[in-house]
């Protein structure tokens, strides 16, 4: 099958691109760039049953009526191409529930969501017109579109965030989109997103970032994180964590005659921990998970752990001695392992947040 992505570089686009490669189906993925969108490129790319998933667009610019007139010229582009191709694939749009509002980007994109689907009845092509919430979720660019990116970003970098109004708002899970855009390629359902949409009051996730930060990132615990959407904003605000700089973190080992002791974590929610002997020069890992959180820690031996993020080709690399025992959190999205570059046999233990079953493993193979 022939994928097609417009803004295939945003936060919505590289979770799909993350998605479509942790899957077990063949697609021929294509980017349509924004050169596409200002060339005649665009007709030789575009074949009459393709699937294009178009989430280009400008959130934000100089001046609004730029914003508005940007995403015009997008969206209509975009629909002159499928007019002359006599289009009959799949087009899946993102649209926004700004649309409600009066906003030039809302106003344009209700005005390009209702063209496309008149369109689609005339051409009789598939068309999926989702109305996005408030997106969050790992790796979205703070101070642009999502106010939960923003406070993860302040948060962390010990910013006060300026909470304007208490307002309710309606929250989904970048996940749990992309989850329901990937079922839709093989049922070809509407897509429904009110089962996996959120209706939380804004100072209500100030309030748990901030104890995530307290927890976590101040005393070295993880904090209660039962609920799936907790586990989901959790997820989202250690994304925002310099973890080359950060990790790895030695644990405070109390020494006496009788030898050591050190505590390795403290946890308020579920879990399961593991311990594992590695043999010299061996390799474990080589793997990565989309929701779980983990911690290796390193109580004996020596070990080269590296982690990379999915669609980078850039490898972070801690080395971690059980002289001095110290652990590694691994962000979702991050390929990793963990190898034995001592010469006696490598103890590690492993705490995950779930406990492990086989038909949910959460667990897709990456080489580093």
């Amino acid at each position: 099958m022939r994928i097609l992505i417009s803004g295939y570089k945003g936060f919505l686009g590289r979770h799909l691109l993350r998605a479509f490669k942790s899957s077990n189906r063949n697609f021929d993925i294509i980017p349509l760039t924004k050169s596409d969108f200002e060339s005649s490129s665009l007709s030789s790319k575009i074949r009459k049953n393709d699937t294009i998933f178009h989430f280009a667009g400008v959130n934000r610019d100089l001046t609004e009526k730029t914003v508005y007139e940007k995403n015009e010229k997008i969206n209509q582009t975009l629909y002159e191409e499928l007019e002359k191709l006599n289009f009959t694939g799949n087009l899946y749009f993102t649209s926004s529930t700004q649309e409600e509002s009066n906003t030039p980007y809302g106003i344009a994109k209700k005005k390009a969501r209702i063209r496309f689907l008149n369109q689609s009845k005339k051409l009789s092509y598939n068309f999926h017109g989702i109305i996005c919430p408030n997106l969050f979720g790992p790796f979205c660019k703070p101070n642009y579109n999502s106010f939960i990116a923003t406070f993860c970003y302040q948060i962390i970098n010990n910013v006060k965030p300026d909470l304007k109004e208490n307002k309710k708002i309606s929250l989904i899970y970048v996940n749990d989109l992309i989850n329901k855009l990937m079922s839709s390629l093989s049922t070809n359902d509407k897509i429904l997103i009110e089962d996996v949409t959120y209706e939380k009051k804004t100072g209500d996730i100030l309030k748990l970032l901030n104890t995530f930060k307290k927890v976590y990132v101040d005393n070295d615990s993880y904090p209660n994180i039962s609920s799936y959407f907790d586990q989901c904003l959790f997820n989202t605000f250690i994304s925002y964590l310099d973890f080359e700089n950060y990790f790895p973190k030695k644990y405070k080992v109390h020494e006496d005659n009788r030898g050591s002791f050190a505590e390795l974590i403290r946890t308020f929610s579920m879990g399961q921990t593991s311990m594992s002997i590695t043999k010299k020069n061996e390799t474990r890992g080589n793997h990565f998970h989309t929701r779980k959180i983990e911690r290796f820690s390193v109580i004996n031996g020596r070990a080269l752990v590296c982690i990379r993020e999915l669609l980078s080709d850039k490898i972070i690399k801690f080395e971690l001695d059980g002289s001095y025992p110290s652990y590694v959190d691994i962000p979702i999205w991050h390929t990793h392992n963990i190898k034995n570059i001592g010469d006696k046999d490598l103890i590690t233990i492993f705490w995950i947040n779930e406990h492990y079953e086989d038909k949910t493993a959460d667990t897709y193979i990456e080489i580093v």
